[in-house]
């Protein structure tokens, strides 16, 4: 049996009126001061069991995972939504956005399942379920007000500041063993350079964060299935960049990016 079964049970009711809550306040736009009940959730599992029942209430398929290695007492992983993943160069923010908040990452696409399974994956096994590991942005925001007011439960509850995904082209790799520890990443803009990083993975090897993903995930009766996309963390931080107007990403010698992040309605 799962965990997520039991952490649901013990609070019941109250897990159910958290999670609707976070529905409401992503199909709506609306922010949350905290999610409704005293002291909910109580726990990890509590926290991640609101989490996974956010998608099926909210009518959502989980296209990827964001997942990072856990500091003691966090789990660093969430769901990105099919919908939120976005491919073109155009990704739409809320109307009263005045900028982007974006994290430079590389992400993983799997080319066939990890289904759960009482036997830990190995790193050689991930490795050799990804297909191709593309540029990223992964999109910054969250459903709260305050959200470092609120106790790390609550975050994970609503996917740890996921807005969504832009997938940019693959890169060129001997195998996804061997993805960079270190990229320069420079953001530009029509008129000017921004921003200039030397960018380095948070875990060091991008690959770890999935063999912990795959497990833990497994722990949990869940699977990683053909097609989903991974990220790992971000080489340069959390960044803000500027709304209406391209953005054009440079990651070191590995490729580059271009997005328009747009508040409007066109």
């Amino acid at each position: 049996m799962s965990q997520l079964a039991p952490a649901w049970t013990e609070a019941g009711a109250g897990l159910e009126v958290a999670a609707a809550a976070l529905v409401r306040a992503r199909l709506e736009g609306v922010r949350l001061a905290s999610l409704p009940g005293p002291n909910l959730p109580g726990s990890l599992a509590q926290g991640f069991a609101i989490q996974q029942h956010v998608g099926p209430l909210a009518g959502k398929t989980v296209g990827g995972w964001k997942c990072a290695l856990p500091p003691a007492g966090k789990w660093i992983v969430a769901p990105i939504y099919s919908d939120s993943i976005v491919k073109g160069e155009r990704y739409r923010l809320a109307a009263d956005a005045d900028k982007a908040r974006i994290e430079p990452e590389l992400a993983c696409v799997l080319a066939h399942d990890l289904p759960a399974r009482a036997e830990p994956y190995t790193a050689g096994e991930i490795a050799a379920a990804i297909s191709d590991v593309h540029l990223a942005l992964e999109v910054i925001d969250c459903r709260y007000t305050d959200p470092h007011s609120l106790p790390f439960e609550q975050l994970l509850a609503d996917g740890l500041f996921n807005h969504g995904l832009v997938l940019g082209a693959p890169i060129t790799l001997s195998n996804p063993a061997s993805m960079p520890s270190a990229l320069d990443i420079t953001l530009s803009d029509a008129t000017a350079e921004l921003v200039n990083i030397k960018g380095r993975h948070p875990d060091g090897d991008p690959l770890l964060p999935i063999v912990w993903l795959a497990n833990f995930l497994s722990t949990q009766g869940i699977g990683l299935q053909a097609g989903q996309v991974v990220i790992t963390g971000s080489y340069a931080g959390v960044l803000d960049v500027p709304v209406n107007q391209p953005l054009h990403v440079r990651f070191g010698e590995a490729g580059s990016l271009s997005v328009h992040f747009s508040t409007l309605e066109e």
